[in-house]
């Protein structure tokens, strides 16, 4: 779920016009811009970056064909806090929206699908009620409603973690013991 990774590093491309008294706090925003709440699929989701060191850095100068004179590349080591989700990990979210085909459920950064065959079963009864004001997912007894806003717990069946944090999601179910609804 969430890890301290460390030692990890970042080449930052810097233009001559940062450097000065201020380079040090222009690389660490530079990369807190480009690293937080970005993907890897090695790491997962980057929430944030700390200990980051500038204080030995040494830029190297780019040739001046390729980028406007003088640009200096950083190599920037730092710290992150990440979240990555594994197959089986039951995780707690809200739910963003409800469909007759399931509902996207908000995990901290993840976005998981619920689809209604992991959603409705005999066991738990639960069916879509479109006519409902709002829609949701109901029990036949009424007992138990899935809707929008409603807290659930769910079981992770996949996921998908790529370099594009739009691309990051993963589906689940509410069908094992002790999942669904929060009360």
């Amino acid at each position: 779920m969430f890890f301290h990774v460390k030692r990890l590093s970042k080449n930052l491309q810097i233009e001559p016009k940062y450097y000065g008294p201020s380079l040090a706090v222009v690389i660490k925003q530079r990369l807190q811009d480009e690293v937080e709440n970005s993907c890897s699929e090695r790491y997962g989701i980057v929430l944030k970056v700390f200990n980051i060191d500038v204080d030995n850095l040494e830029g190297k100068i780019m040739p001046t064909g390729m980028h406007p004179g003088g640009t200096a590349v950083f190599t920037v080591p730092y710290d992150a806090i990440v979240f990555k989700p594994f197959k089986g990990e039951v995780l707690n979210g809200v739910v963003k929206s409800s469909a007759a085909q399931g509902l996207f459920v908000q995990c901290g950064p993840l976005q998981v699908f619920i689809a209604k065959a992991n959603l409705a079963d005999d066991n738990n009864g639960l069916e879509w009620r479109g006519d409902n004001t709002p829609p949701c997912w109901m029990s036949r007894d009424e007992r138990i409603v899935i809707g929008d806003k409603t807290h659930l717990r769910l079981r992770i069946l996949g996921t998908r973690i790529q370099n594009d944090i739009s691309q990051c999601s993963a589906v689940g179910t509410i069908l094992d013991d002790y999942l669904g609804p929060i009360d």
